[in-house]
């Protein structure tokens, strides 16, 4: 199984990057699937928890074991896990978000992306995206991301760094 992970802060482009290379590598035959990190936060508070790593390492261990991938599915309208998601496990496994590149699960990641986009930009890419209503969810999600960046040393870790384009 090869595993990519892209990590960087809100609105640096990630999920834009993944699903290219998800279309690409599709395109080419490959079985691949992209898991976002949204469907495994709980929530906002809690979204940079050990909850999160224990699903990233599982999910691992289940694509390198089974045949078929769980991963859960946070529903944000109503603030729980809802039935996990099953699939088969493909032969390329896209691991996009925030968390993504966490020091935990790095041996098993094949190649580590970091994004990043100066954070003025990132809010407003954010807030054009999921609504201004969430500025002060996502001005205190980049203090949240920014410590776990530090703790986890993401960015210095990552085998490629790429700064995001306007």
């Amino acid at each position: 199984m090869f595993i990519i992970s892209i990590d960087g802060p809100a609105g640096s482009g990630k999920t834009s990057l993944a699903a290219m290379i998800e279309a690409s590598l599709a395109s080419d035959g490959e079985a691949v699937y992209t898991i976002h990190m949204d469907d495994l936060y709980n929530g906002w508070s809690q979204a940079l928890t050990q909850q999160l790593t224990d699903s990233l390492k599982e999910i691992i261990r289940g694509a390198k074991e089974r045949a078929i991938l769980k991963v859960p599915q946070f529903d944000w309208a109503r603030g729980v896990f809802g039935e996990p998601l099953t699939l088969p496990a493909p032969t390329t496994l896209i691991l996009e978000g925030v968390g993504s590149g966490q020091r935990v699960i790095r041996d098993q990641v094949s190649i580590s992306l970091w994004l990043e986009a100066p954070r003025e930009l990132a809010l407003a890419r954010t807030l054009q995206r999921d609504g201004e209503e969430n500025y002060r969810l996502m001005a205190r999600w980049q203090i949240d991301e920014a410590e776990h960046f530090e703790i986890e040393a993401s960015e210095s870790a990552a085998d490629y760094r790429v700064k995001s384009a306007p």
